[in-house]
This record gives structure tokens, C-alpha cells and sequence, in this order.
């Protein structure tokens, strides 16, 4: 892995350092240390390795799992998600989460398993209590980089711990009141060094069965 840098940067009137009622610096650490953390996520999840991490939607060892025949568009069923499962490394099933896009949370909310000529829900029976937060068993978190519902990476089941970060300089800070001295302003940098890529490079073949499997799960496209 080679760091890549991300930078932040702002500036504040003196006059607005003088007299704020809060410790803008501290104000400022916050909010650029949640800036930070959004870029990190991004690129965890869908950087390119061009200037930015590689994420796991990029990764070689990444597994699409095909829809099933006569889907509809834009749908996620149960079959999809078992299908999943099924493909995620043995060994990793106890320590894999679900990342996904929250524009599939409808379709999550209305799944159903059809039983002969009838069905059932599957993943909320009724709309008094609050909705599961797993699937079978394993986590599920919601975050906006992931892609919208239909595209590869709406939902994906992945063990994080097989995803490398190379954290090569924590956020550093620094501010100067010379650079915009003429305009009476004071400016903060934030810098921070970091790369990340997935640990494998292909997907594995099992001692035993055709089909693959990895620690990166995701579900083809559904158009």
C-alpha cells in the first residue's frame, strides 16, 4: 500500500475567533474529524485506487451474486440474500456483517418467502416494534456510499477484518494567522495519511463444490 493524503481546510475572521462563545478550534477538530471520517468510509467502500484507496466494491475477490431468473428491476428478495450467505468464506460466517444503501430498507421491510400458494414476511411481521437490525444473525449497517438500490453494492456481506487499512499518519492540525494576515483571518489545516485494500486478491475456490467463495459478497445488477 502506498498513503494517500486527505486534507481539509477552512478559515475564520479573527473577529469570529475573538468573540465566538465556543472553542471554535475545538468546534472545528470535530467537524473535520466527521469530514474525514466520511471520505474514509467512501473510499473504503467504493474508492477507485486512483488517488484513493481501493474499496471493497472494487476488490478482485469481490463476488457478484446473479439475480434470479425474471427478477424485477431495482428489487432485493430472499433468495438473493441466501444466496449471499451461502458464498461468504465458512470460517467468516460468524464474523461477517451486511453493509447497504438505506434506499433498500422498503424492500427489506416488505420481503417475503412464498410457500406453496401462499407467503410470509420474512424480515418484520407486523409495524408495532422496531425493525430487525441483523440477517441471519449477522449485522446490518446502513451507509450512504453504498450504491443505490439495483447496482451492484446496494447490499454486500463482507468480513471487514479480510479489508487492510494502512493508517500511515493520524489527523494532524495546524492553523496560521499569517497566511491571510492582509484579510485579518485565521486558517486550520487537518492532513491525514492513509491507504486501505482488500487483504485477498481472488475470490476462493472451495476443497470441494464449483462455487467460489469470499470474504466480499455483493449482488449483480438488476435491471
Amino acid at each position: 500500500m502506498k498513503a494517500k493524503k486527505l486534507t481539509g481546510y477552512t478559515q475564520a475572521s479573527d473577529e469570529l475567533v475573538a468573540d465566538s462563545a465556543i472553542g471554535l478550534e475545538q468546534l472545528l477538530i470535530s467537524m473535520f474529524g466527521d469530514a474525514i471520517r466520511f471520505y474514509e468510509e467512501k473510499s473504503f467502500i467504493a474508492g477507485d485506487g486512483a488517488g484513493e484507496p481501493i474499496g471493497i466494491l472494487n476488490a478482485d475477490a469481490l463476488i457478484s451474486v446473479a439475480k434470479e431468473t425474471g427478477q424485477a428491476a431495482a428489487t432485493i428478495n430472499y433468495e438473493n440474500l441466501v444466496k449471499m450467505y451461502s458464498r461468504m468464506i465458512p470460517s467468516s460466517l460468524n464474523n461477517a456483517v451486511w453493509v447497504a444503501h438505506p434506499d433498500i430498507i422498503p424492500q427489506l421491510l416488505t420481503m417475503s418467502l412464498t410457500v406453496g400458494t401462499g407467503g410470509s414476511a420474512v424480515y418484520v411481521n407486523n409495524a408495532a416494534e422496531g425493525i430487525p437490525t441483523t440477517i441471519f444473525g449477522r449485522p446490518i449497517l446502513f451507509s450512504e456510499h453504498c450504491k443505490t438500490l439495483g447496482t451492484v453494492g446496494d447490499i454486500f456481506f463482507a468480513d471487514l477484518s479480510y479489508y487492510v487499512i494502512g493508517d500511515r499518519q493520524g489527523v494532524s492540525i495546524a492553523s496560521s494567522p499569517h497566511y491571510r494576515f492582509a484579510n485579518g483571518e485565521t486558517v486550520w489545516r487537518f492532513t491525514e495519511r492513509i491507504d486501505g485494500a482488500p487483504w485477498l486478491n481472488s475470490a476462493i475456490t472451495p476443497a470441494e463444490g464449483s462455487n467460489t467463495m469470499s470474504p466480499f459478497v455483493a449482488l449483480s445488477t438488476r435491471s
